[in-house]
Formats: C-alpha cells, structure tokens, sequence
C-alpha cells in the first residue's frame, strides 16, 4: 500500500504568511515611504494578490519549486532554439543564393511528448526556425511543411523535442 505525505497544515499556512509578507515588504520598499493611507491600501493590495495566487492560480510552493528547477532548462532551450534559428537561416540563405528551386516536402512525425504545453512549445520552435512550419498538431502527432527535403531529414528526432521530453521528466 502506497505512502502518500500530506503536508502539515501549520506548516502550509506559515509559507502563505511568508508570501503574504514578502508582498507587503516589497510593497513598502516600492512606495518608499510610510504612511497611514499607504500601509493601508498595501495591507488591502498584498491581501488580493494573496487571494489571486492562492485560489485562481492554484498556487502552490511544490508549483514553485517545480518551476525553479526547470528555470535552467528553459534558458538553455532558449539558446538552443536561438542557434537552431541562426543554423536554419544560413541554410535558407544559401538556398536562396545556390538559385535551385525548393521543393517544399511535408512530413508527419509522432513527437512523444506527454504535456500539450510541450507540444506547443515544440510547435512554435519549429515554425519560429527559417525552413519549416507547423501545419497540424494533433495529441503529439505532428505534420511539418520542410522548404526542402533536405530540411525533413531527421526531424522526427528533433533536438527540441528531445529537450522537452528532458524537461518533462523533471516537471
């Protein structure tokens, strides 16, 4: 039988109290200076932001965490697709220039990433790089218009999807 850990809830409430005033501090830092009305109005303020992160985003300090280790993923993802763009550009630079005619190829290819947030995002690097675009995405299933067939080759194992399947299995 599995152990399932249910966190104390004294401890849930000391780290909303924590957040709370967190908020409050950097509202007093921003306003530089103290007075009635603005400890007032930032004790009503910092209470609704509060509020919003706990109830309507479903906050949570796991979220938190989470999102703290896949911090450094998402910015080498970022250079990773920034020299992905720049490769594809000069590609299509001396295609343009090479005077042959493309002839566009369409390719449909299985992703297996899990979460629609990482199809999307595999989606949106492929159209963001010069050369190919997303025509469909459906449930991981991927059809992509390539400028050139020598653009298909080896885009079912791309380096994006191979980050994001990584990034996955952290979040």
């Amino acid at each position: 039988m599995p152990v399932s850990y249910k966190p104390d809830v004294i401890s849930i409430e000391r780290r909303l109290n924590a957040i709370y005033l967190l908020l409050l501090i950097v509202w007093f830092i921003f306003n530089g200076k103290i007075t009635f009305q603005i400890c007032l109005f930032g004790v009503l303020a910092c209470a609704g932001v509060w509020l919003l992160l706990k109830y309507l985003l479903g906050w949570s300090f796991k979220k938190e965490l989470r999102l703290y280790k896949l911090a450094p993923f998402v910015l080498f993802y970022a250079l990773v697709l920034l020299w992905e763009i720049l490769k594809a550009n000069a590609a299509v630079i001396k295609l343009i220039f090479s005077r042959r005619k493309p002839e566009g190829v369409i390719v449909t290819f299985e992703s297996g990433l899990r979460s629609p947030i990482a199809n999307a995002a595999l989606a949106n690097s492929i159209t963001l790089t010069p050369g190919t675009i997303t025509v469909s995405e459906e449930n991981g299933l991927f059809t992509v218009h390539c400028l050139c067939e020598d653009y298909a080759e080896g885009i079912d194992d791309l380096v994006f999807a191979r980050l994001l399947r990584r990034m996955e299995g952290i979040a």
